[in-house]
């Protein structure tokens, strides 16, 4: 496994912070895969058959904390990778920025299969803004119950049997939405900021081709981001 370090900068038209991203280790092979996606391997997923491609770390503004996820994503997907572990996350220079380091790999469709089945089941997922610097709170209502959501925080509603929750963002013209257990056990990951996922993605043992929705109030946050965001955020009581 060769190491190398390369640091380059990006910038991005709606965002004045430049953004680093540091191979901290790289592997010898581009793989080749099937699908371009991006899986979340969960900690207690075997991955001894997983191929490794590079262990990369972002670092930029907290004001679009998803970006670091995105970054290394789309640096990750041009060597090959599918899927990918999360390493660790730190806030640095007062909180203003962050660090996240993901290691990528190449994975055959059956180790998708297994990571499946650690994944969180028969759950809501609600996410705070993803500017951690962001000092308001979002209300919303669950089984007409209000909450607030903090930037950098998410809540966990779990889907009993013959349950169907209620969530509601918004009044009189707001939006509504329902949730019963599924089967398979698919948990929903969901927001009402704007870094909500839409269109299609091909998820092997998770979710075959998912379509992610706007509602304009209620966001759905695509599984793989969502599933690093519960490492990244704070979970609220």
């Amino acid at each position: 496994m060769k190491k190398v370090i390369i640091l380059f900068l990006l910038f991005f038209s709606y965002s004045s912070q430049a953004q680093t991203i540091e191979f901290l280790e790289k592997g010898d092979t581009l793989q080749k895969p099937k699908y371009q996606q991006f899986i979340y391997l969960c900690d207690s997923t075997d991955i001894s058959t997983a191929k490794f491609v590079a262990k990369i770390k972002s670092r930029g503004s907290l004001k679009h904390t998803t970006n670091l996820y995105h970054f290394i994503k789309y640096e990750a997907q041009k060597l090959g990778a599918n899927a990918y572990r999360f390493e660790s996350f730190t806030k640095t220079d007062g909180d203003i920025y962050g660090e996240l380091i993901l290691t990528a790999y190449f994975c055959e469709d059956s180790l998708f299969d297994a990571n499946f089945e650690n994944i969180p089941k028969n759950k809501i997922f609600i996410f705070g803004n993803d500017d951690m610097n962001e000092k308001k709170t979002q209300g919303y209502k669950v089984q007409g119950q209000k909450f607030e959501i903090a930037s950098g925080q998410f809540k966990v509603f779990e889907i009993k049997e013959n349950d169907e929750i209620q969530i509601t963002k918004g009044g009189f013209t707001g939006t509504t939405l329902w949730y019963k257990r599924k089967e398979g056990g698919f948990s929903s990951f969901l927001t009402f900021s704007g870094f909500g996922l839409n269109g299609a993605s091909y998820s092997p043992g998770y979710n075959g081709v998912g379509i992610s929705f706007n509602t304009g109030k209620i966001n759905h946050v695509e599984a793989n981001l969502a599933l690093v965001l519960l490492k990244m955020y704070e979970e609220q009581k």
